[in-house]
């Protein structure tokens, strides 16, 4: 990696920037590690300065919460109480009209929707809810107004509800550069980065997130399954345009049980069935950037329900961390080589402390908790995501008409910052 070869995480100069990434043994000594990622001066640090672009977020909180003083009998009266603890804690907030967008002014709020595909328990006055943040910034000095926020929003639901997670809970981070748009060069660097390290990430999160249907295989989608990994690159490094990378990332087999399932939404949207189509259920959904110029978001949708204010904190420093490596490494990654998720780990903490996250000690301890994958002979990995379920089948075609509330924030935000 070109801004970091001066300070290598590990002892010895590198040969190259890649192989500084790929070279590092998975039976390295933890304590070394541990001496230089988490003990590094701040002036040691800064060195160089990173070429890494800041990001904007926005997260979307999948949970099932339960009221501890009221017994809610529908999620309507759940979402109203929601609100009003939030504004009672001085958080802006909106609840989302189930028959019309969002407010426009929730753009800068959170908003509060039904989730219908998270099982609700109403017996138990358990409802499924989705909280949808405002966009902020990743870094450049402002980590500490987003990780108060955040904690702000979670410790409220926490004090006054009972909050849970299901397998079908989540944790979506959608992440655009700064300036609202992306360079072709950077989805192209992160479209790589989410291929060649995908087995590394799927060590980070619960085993049914590697399995899970609604975060498929990048890797081993129709158009990528067949190649290796230097054709793969090849191919991406081919798009002429985000939008033709966005379509290579998420492009689904109609042949496949997504397809089957959703076969009468599409024929119903005029929408030939039998041909092959792009579908939003991928670990990284590029499907955004289909607006053109690079103007869109990327989502990363594999990490799984979050209830507590660490568990979203250390999702958002992943995604923002490795977002800002991927746009470093450009073509720094030598295909042919096998990635090492401990390799991946020590420059992820490099970007954190780089860019001075506090509890950083939340990644690192993810990173330390990395559960290597273990598949049955001749399984390939990720293929497995399309063992669709009844209910699963069912939620495809719920999902399918769903309003996209962290896009309609996007499309306000960008209209501010263009304004601007």
């Amino acid at each position: 990696m070109p801004h970091i070869v001066s300070y290598a995480p590990y002892s010895g100069s590198p040969s190259s920037t890649s192989s500084s990434i790929h070279s590092r043994s998975s039976h390295s000594h933890r304590s070394h590690h541990d001496s230089s990622i988490r003990h590094r001066s701040s002036s040691r640090r800064r060195e160089v300065r990173p070429s890494a672009p800041d990001f904007r977020f926005c997260v979307e909180l999948g949970l099932v919460l339960r009221s501890r003083e009221l017994n809610h009998k529908t999620t309507h009266e759940l979402e109203r109480e929601v609100s009003v603890q939030l504004t009672l804690a001085k958080v802006a907030n909106a609840i989302a009209s189930p028959t019309t967008s969002v407010a426009t002014e929730s753009s800068r709020q959170w908003t509060i929707a039904s989730e219908h595909c998270i099982p609700s328990q109403p017996k138990d006055h358990r409802f499924g809810v989705k909280l949808v943040s405002p966009f902020m910034r990743f870094s450049a000095g402002r980590h500490e107004s987003w990780i108060a926020k955040i904690s702000t929003v979670m410790r409220t639901l926490n004090t006054h509800f009972e909050v849970t997670s299901s397998h079908q809970c989540f944790t979506h981070v959608h992440i655009v550069p700064v300036t609202g748009y992306w360079k072709l060069q950077q989805v192209k660097s992160l479209a790589k980065s989410a291929l060649y390290f995908e087995r590394c990430l799927d060590e980070l999160v619960p085993p049914y997130r590697r399995r899970s249907v609604w975060a498929k295989s990048n890797r081993n989608n129709k158009y990528f399954a067949h190649r290796s990994m230097t054709q793969c690159f090849d191919k991406v490094d081919r798009q002429p345009s985000a939008e033709s990378v966005a379509e290579r990332m998420n492009l689904c087999d109609a042949a496949s049980p997504t397809g089957a399932s959703l076969r009468s939404v599409r024929a119903k949207n005029d929408e030939n069935p039998a041909l092959d189509f792009t579908h939003d259920t991928y670990r990284w959904n590029f499907l955004n950037l289909q607006e053109g110029g690079g103007f869109g978001t990327v989502e990363y949708r594999q990490a799984p329900g979050s209830t507590t204010s660490q568990e979203v904190m250390t999702w958002v420093m992943l995604v923002g961390c490795f977002a800002r490596l991927s746009c470093q490494l450009g073509d720094s990654i030598k295909p042919a080589d096998l990635p090492q998720t401990e390799s991946l780990g020590e420059w992820l903490m490099y970007e954190a402390q780089w860019c001075s996250l506090p509890y950083d000690d939340l990644l690192q301890n993810l990173l330390d908790q990395a559960t290597p994958t273990s598949l049955a002979a001749g399984k390939i990995p990720g293929m497995d995501a399309d063992n669709i379920t009844i209910d699963d089948d069912q939620r495809l075609r719920w999902k399918a008409g769903e309003h996209k509330y962290a896009i309609d924030k996007y499309h306000r935000m960008i209209t501010h910052l263009l304004r601007d």
